[in-house]
């Protein structure tokens, strides 16, 4: 069975205006962490120039979360 592969989306306000920004990642559910606590997800996205290094988003800023 081949590994689950997941976008996340993120939201994030730039600048004055408040203008909506969309970051997108593929990531997989192995290398996934929920921080209940913290309320943060920590993960690796698997392709893309930030490939491996890992991120936090809060979760107040997920937008998306979907299967791919």
């Amino acid at each position: 069975m081949s590994d689950r592969k997941y976008v996340i989306e993120s939201r994030r306000y730039t600048g004055e205006d408040g203008k909506i920004i969309f970051d997108k990642w593929v990531t997989s559910a192995n290398v996934i962490e929920v921080k209940h606590n913290d309320q943060y997800l920590v993960f690796y996205p698997l392709e893309g120039e930030h490939a491996g290094k890992k991120h936090y988003i809060p979760f107040t800023n997920i937008h998306v979360v979907k299967e791919l």
